[in-house]
């Protein structure tokens, strides 16, 4: 991989509070383009790993890379004005909703056309165009959390940090700032850092992932390989007419070897692997007269690897 594809690498990143290990040797990277999930509980070190990733705190080891330099002191300043941050709802309460965005936008150090075509184009994506004149004091919990994204992605920045970005709102509030990001990626190439434990909506967001335990990395890597690395073999429910117990033994017979099946939902759950193709154990089941009434695919998730690896404390 070329330097210029890489927008983000920690290498031994590690982080004391005092005796405390904050988090310990983390190393991992994010190319441009692309969406990294950061994952885990609350307390194992996600936030801290932000503010460690741009600059705001320094490393007792190791060392952070963006836009190919290491991350200092001397160019902290001037990397961070390639970045957007959410973290946090805390805003200027006294200020409304137009001037916020435009008191960051001219920290950003936009021009005053630009400032205010962004405020128009952020706030209709985030849904605050009518409360554009109300205090930042004002507004609902799931309201000051939009704007404290709108306040990150208003320089349509080339690396964007989240935060728990979709907490406190609402499904379709949370759908759409979710597009809205995948957009972003799509369109401007922004590269996403999002750091959460709340998983809905990431499948169709976060190309890798990295789920910290305990302030260490237990497993990172693409989504798809870490997926295929865990659950190798393709999983399956079955909807059969009659006794279930008939089909599990056709299915066994058919494959040639013990199957392990559960039940899921009134449904039969098994698993085959790469070379026992589902349409085989199908035309078994139909060759003995037992009626398929649905095969469903079982695709594991993110959720699934998630939790899975913070409750064996394994890598995948």
């Amino acid at each position: 991989m070329s330097s210029t594809d890489q927008t983000l690498a920690a290498t031994g990143l590690t982080k004391h509070f005092g005796s405390r290990e904050a988090v310990s040797d983390l190393t991992f990277e994010v190319r441009a383009g692309r969406a990294f999930g950061l994952l885990g509980p609350n307390g194992t070190g996600k936030t801290t790993t932000v503010r460690l990733l741009t600059g705001l705190l320094t490393p007792t080891r190791g060392s952070v890379t963006l836009f190919g330099q290491t991350l200092s002191r001397s160019n902290a300043d001037a990397l961070r004005a390639r970045i957007g941050v959410q973290t946090d709802t805390r805003l200027y309460e006294n200020l409304s909703v137009r001037d916020n965005l435009r008191t960051w936008g001219q920290l950003y150090g936009l021009a005053p056309r630009v400032i205010e075509r962004r405020i128009g184009e952020v706030l209709e994506v985030l849904g605050l165009s009518d409360r554009v004149g109300s205090l930042a004091g004002e507004l609902s919990k799931g309201m000051r959390q939009k704007l404290s994204v709108g306040r990150a992605v208003l320089h349509e920045p080339d690396l964007l940090f989240l935060d728990e970005p979709t907490a406190g709102l609402d499904p379709e509030a949370a759908i759409d700032l979710i597009g809205y990001v995948r957009e972003m990626i799509n369109t401007l190439r922004t590269t996403v850092v999002i750091c959460t434990h709340q998983l809905h909506g990431l499948e169709t967001l976060c190309d890798d992932v990295g789920i910290l335990n305990r302030g260490r990395l237990a497993v990172t890597g693409e989504v798809r390989t870490l997926l295929r690395r865990r659950w190798p073999e393709h999983r399956y429910l079955l909807e059969v007419g009659g006794d279930p117990a008939s089909a599990r033994e056709v299915i066994t017979s058919a494959v040639g070897r013990a199957v392990e099946f559960s039940t899921v939902e009134g449904l039969l759950s098994f698993s085959l692997n790469k070379q026992e193709p589902i349409s085989s154990a199908v035309a078994a089941l139909v060759h003995s007269h037992i009626q398929v009434r649905a095969v469903i695919p079982r695709r594991p998730t993110i959720q699934d690897l998630y939790f899975a690896t913070i409750n064996d404390g394994s890598a995948a």
